[in-house]
């Protein structure tokens, strides 16, 4: 910036400028702003330089890593998320003024909750909000937060998430994790008086376990590092019904929470034996929220079902 022009403190960044801003810093690259936005890098790059111009300083450090907001930045892209979040609001609240119930809602679920999530919640919310659009977003823990962070859903249930500073826990439960295996399993045989499964038991045990970038994975992953224990892994999935498959048919065995097993009915050939650690025991479900966003009328209506589910002991 020229050292005679004095920054434009009272400047309004128009909507144009915003949404670029706020697409470089969830892309945290301008070439990922551009695919997003369906622009040339170019254009991203003299978007972002007008803007820091006409606030008198810089926006993003750029480097090799992508761009990272500085704390002007931090400011701008918050007002940005601010001001796209009213528009979200007040979209939908003209759509409710001509259409009762109207809208739209949006939840990220991890897949291990969807079975009873849908018949407990979803399916009700629909009956009582027939006018409103219901999507629904399924993957792995870290998918479902990073949906969630950006703005690619309004609520999000998953298991064992990681500490993200956009997003806020609404509620949790437990979910205490054990190792499922066969009925049949040496393991079930031993244990059949419900005595607590041992770490050690597990050396050289083969197991199926969800893909890198489930809260699951990161449970088992880090279960085996603490207790030195070496298992040969014989499935990576991202279905819950393989895995389970797996436990039957192929003689696995895998840390599991309740949930996953919630469906199968109590003459299931697959149970799920404790196992003797504390965090395994301490691990919970978590319903989320972006921090600091103002839900829509559908979207809040949802967040509320999930709230009363939750406090109900469903999840």
């Amino acid at each position: 910036m020229s050292p005679h022009r004095q920054p434009d403190t009272g400047a309004v960044l128009e909507d144009r400028i915003l949404r670029v801003v706020l697409a470089v810093a969830q892309n945290g690259s301008l070439r990922g702003a551009a695919r997003e936005l369906g622009q040339a890098p170019s254009a991203v790059q003299r978007t972002v330089v007008a803007a820091e111009r006409r606030l008198g300083a810089t926006l993003f450090e750029r480097g090799a890593d992508g761009a990272r907001a500085t704390e002007l930045g931090r400011v701008v892209v918050r007002h940005a998320q601010e001001r796209r979040d009213l528009e979200a609001l007040f979209s939908d609240e003209i759509a409710r003024a001509r259409t009762p119930a109207a809208g739209e809602a949006r939840i990220a679920v991890g897949l291990g909750f969807l079975d009873q999530l849908t018949e407990q919640v979803l399916v009700p919310y629909q009956r009582d909000h027939p006018g409103v659009r219901l999507r629904v977003i399924t993957g792995g823990t870290d998918a479902v937060v990073a949906a969630l962070a950006a703005d690619g859903a309004d609520v999000a249930l998953a298991l064992h998430p990681p500490p993200h500073p956009e997003i806020l826990t609404l509620c949790s439960a437990p979910q205490p994790l054990g190792f499922a295996c066969s009925t049949e399993h040496p393991l079930a045989r031993a244990h059949r008086d419900g005595s607590p499964l041992q770490p050690e038991e597990l050396e050289g045990m083969r197991v199926a376990t969800m893909l890198p970038g489930f809260g699951l994975r990161a449970l088992h992953d880090e279960f085996v590092r603490v207790h030195g224990v070496s298992v040969h892994i014989g499935l990576e999935t991202d279905s819950q019904a393989a895995l389970i498959s797996a436990l039957t048919r192929a003689g696995a065995i895998t840390l599991m929470p309740p949930v996953f097993l919630a469906g199968l009915g109590t003459d299931s050939d697959v149970v799920l034996l404790d196992v003797e650690d504390s965090h395994l025991r301490a691990v919970r479900a978590a319903l989320m929220v972006r921090r600091g966003r103002r839900l829509p009328p559908a979207a809040d209506a949802l967040r509320e079902a999930c709230v009363d589910w939750f406090g109900n002991g469903h999840a």
